[in-house]
């Protein structure tokens, strides 16, 4: 063709399109911008004996005009389709057709402002392997209306293109498989954005389109080749990045994963200066991608938390354990909140919610906000609340406070809503909110009750000089978001198997810290490896330290009884000699309970009354005291069962004593899952055991009033 181009007269009024829709149609996005200019690869050869490396075709938007100075054309833009369609623009027929195939045609809807949308401005025809056409994307700029639809798709029948991708709906190959297929080595993008600046650089790149558009279809393309997937540098485009790898992994020949330093994209990769050997000496850098196990993953965001906040090994396996619930949300009935507080400042608590923010679903990170904001954004986007400085929130204005605890309160269980008014005058109506989505709330001091029963509580305190890295969140986002893109395609891969999870809860569980415990213990089970048991032994020691400290004073004075109980020998004691044994306890406050003197039997039996427990005559009528088995059902109904002694086998022998029978109990190799919960119970049991068989053994001239309990009650009552 002639290089010198120049405006059809006439030709402007026919066709309403810009030079720079023309361009982005047949060029996609431009190699750089030179002030008001958007500079292209030249297509043609001619003039460009070094095949145009240094981009020379000049598209001026605001004049609507285009030039390249070593072709020596230039002019409007229907002259800049004929020389991109490399026809002469007196060929009106053929620039018609090539303005049609790609949507600019005015006799084409080149403008298509319906639901909001403003003029298309890039066309990508999609092609089968060898460069048929199948369907092509229109993308358009937002309208006035607002952003509405920014893609609409167009499927090529009988001919022309035809609005939709027909029903049942065409399955659409990899954009530029036809440039691709025949190479050794592709780089796949997110949308075709890139996909067009990374090939105007001189890349084989191809992509399925944004994301979700992945098939598994669509990794026998790249079967055998080299690919490098470069993932946008955002929550979905990396979660959609890990999961691209993971089909095509075992299928193509090696896959790497990487995100471009400080860069969005690819596509602003090139913009803003990147080479064609930058690229590629990045890409070689990165290290082949290989799957990873659940409980590797876990194991990473453990030390990934761990390296930046002081935790305790059962803290640390209980965060790591609800980051991975945030991403499984959608499996879940209930979700435990984080109840991350501490005695002083400068303790870890923001820091924890910082480093999370890398980490979880869907991070809202807030210090405060209206209580309008709180209950709509979390009805539209359930997403992660990491609320700080929650003291300052309680304590604060009233309206945000109580929506805040109502959010709270209803929050943690599927269904959980706030109702509030909407609309404006006549108009006004009620509406349910949900409230149903992960938390974590930081701040100094204790939480309300309600909030703490649906809580894992993580306690911080300081931590010492140099435990702790220094945390740079620049350097941080490097690392933090692989882990959680990792973490998500894992969570997402197994959601149907956590959605029907029933996993084992500990009995010393209560059933509200079961409720919540489910989850998490879910997705320990499904990871493997030691985190099944780590994960149950880290949420018993958490939930129980938490449980103690927020027992009512009758809760806690059963507890101290049935400690008292589990060392004395028999199972009656006097009730002046409990209370000297209660008032001995230094964490309880029997001690200094009534103007700084001891708890009194008036005052013990006082206490005790509300659960239908009274004093009567023990030791032959010689004293007045408590049973034993007078605390069973108390036991039962208000504490949490000590953990099942197996390493405590008891074997019945008949041994002649009087006309009893001695029940001998043999200890025998403690297992190491439960040994050091065990041992102090064991002891105790053994020493009620020794007392069992005395009284048996003491019976004389047939006297059957027994003065100590069955041995299978004594089990019962102790829970040994």
């Amino acid at each position: 063709m002639s290089t010198a181009v120049t405006a059809q007269p006439g030709a402007k009024s026919a066709a309403k399109f810009s030079c720079e829709q023309a361009a982005r149609a047949a060029l996609g996005e431009p190699a750089k911008r030179e002030g008001a200019e958007l500079v292209y690869r030249c297509p043609h050869p001619e003039g460009h004996k070094d095949g145009d490396s240094h981009p020379s075709l000049k598209i001026n938007p605001k004049k609507n005009v285009w030039a390249c100075f070593p072709c020596g054309a230039s002019g409007t833009a229907w002259s800049l389709a004929a020389f991109l369609a490399g026809c002469d623009p007196g060929d009106k027929v053929a620039v018609t057709a090539w303005l049609v195939e790609r949507g600019l045609f005015s006799g084409t809807k080149p403008k298509r402002k319906a639901d909001g949308r403003g003029p298309c401005v890039a066309t990508y025809v999609y092609t089968d392997v060898v460069g048929k056409s199948i369907a092509r994307k229109l993308r358009f700029e937002p309208g006035p209306k607002g952003k509405a639809k920014d893609f609409s798709w167009e499927r090529w029948e009988g001919g022309k293109w035809v609005s939709g991708l027909g029903d049942p709906k065409i399955s659409t190959p990899l954009y530029r498989v036809a440039k691709i297929i025949n190479e050794s080595f592709a780089v796949l993008t997110e949308g075709e954005k890139d996909t067009d600046a990374g090939a105007n650089l001189g890349l084989p790149t191809a992509t399925s389109g944004g994301t979700g558009s992945w098939r598994e279809d669509h990794a026998e393309c790249l079967r055998g080749k080299s690919v490098v997937i470069v993932a946008d540098a955002d929550e979905p485009g990396r979660v959609e990045a890990q999961k691209r790898a993971a089909s095509l992994y075992g299928k193509a020949a090696s896959v790497r994963v990487c995100e471009i330093p400080d860069c969005k994209d690819l596509a602003k990769a090139i913009e803003s200066g990147w080479t064609r050997e930058r690229l590629l000496s990045l890409f070689s850098e990165m290290p082949e991608w290989k799957p990873a196990t659940g409980a590797e993953i876990l194991d990473a965001v453990m030390r990934f938390i761990r390296r930046f906040v002081s935790l305790t090994e059962a803290q640390a396996r209980a965060v790591a354990l609800w980051v991975a619930h945030t991403h499984a949300f959608g499996a879940a009935a209930s979700t435990p909140y984080l109840a991350v507080n501490s005695a002083e400042k400068q303790s870890g608590k923001t820091r924890l919610l910082e480093v999370s923010r890398l980490l979880v679903s869907r991070a809202w990170f807030t210090g405060r906000t209206s209580a309008a904001v709180l209950t709509r954004k979390i009805d539209a986007e359930h997403p992660t609340l990491l609320l700080d400085e929650s003291d300052a929130a309680f304590g604060g204005e009233k309206e945000y406070a109580e929506a805040l605890r109502g959010i709270l309160n209803t929050g943690y269980r599927l269904g959980g809503a706030a109702s509030c008014c909407v609309g404006q005058g006549v108009n006004i109506t009620p509406k349910d909110f949900s409230t149903f989505c992960p938390k974590a709330i930081a701040g100094i001091g204790k939480l309300p009750d309600t909030v703490i029963d649906r809580s894992i509580p993580i306690r911080l305190k300081r931590a010492r000089r140099g435990e702790v890295a220094r945390f740079r969140e620049r350097e941080a986002q490097r690392e933090g978001p692989e882990i959680a893109a990792r973490l998500a395609t894992w969570c997402a891969a197994n959601l149907e198997t956590l959605r029907q999870a029933r996993p084992e809860i500990p009995a010393q569980l209560s059933d509200r810290q079961a409720d919540t415990s489910e989850p998490l213990l879910a997705v320990a089970d499904l990871a493997g490896g030691d985190w099944p048991k780590a994960a149950r032994q880290s949420l018993v020691k958490l939930c129980g330290e938490a449980q103690a400290d927020d027992d009512s004073i009758g809760v806690k004075l059963l507890s101290d009884i049935k400690g008292i109980f589990a060392e004395k020998e028999g199972d009656e004691i006097p009730s002046g000699e409990l209370c000297e044994a209660l008032a001995k306890i230094e964490t309880s406050p029997w001690g200094e309970w009534a103007k700084g003197k001891p708890l009194s039997p008036a005052k013990l039996a006082r206490l005790l009354k509300p659960f239908d427990i009274f004093p009567g005559q023990i030791k032959n009528g010689l004293a007045r005291g408590y049973r034993l088995g007078d605390f069973r059902e108390a036991f039962s109904l208000y504490l949490p069962p000590s953990p099942p002694i197996e390493s405590v086998k008891v074997s019945e022998t008949r041994e002649s004593r009087g006309d009893g029978e001695l029940l001998k109990v043999s200890n025998e190799s403690p297992s190491d899952t439960l040994k050091n919960a065990v041992s102090p119970n064991k002891d105790a049991a053994s020493r009620h055991f020794d007392t069992l068989k005395a009284g048996i053994g003491g019976q004389e001239n047939g006297e059957k009033e027994a003065k100590t309990l069955p041995f299978q009650e004594v089990r019962e009552v102790l829970d040994v």
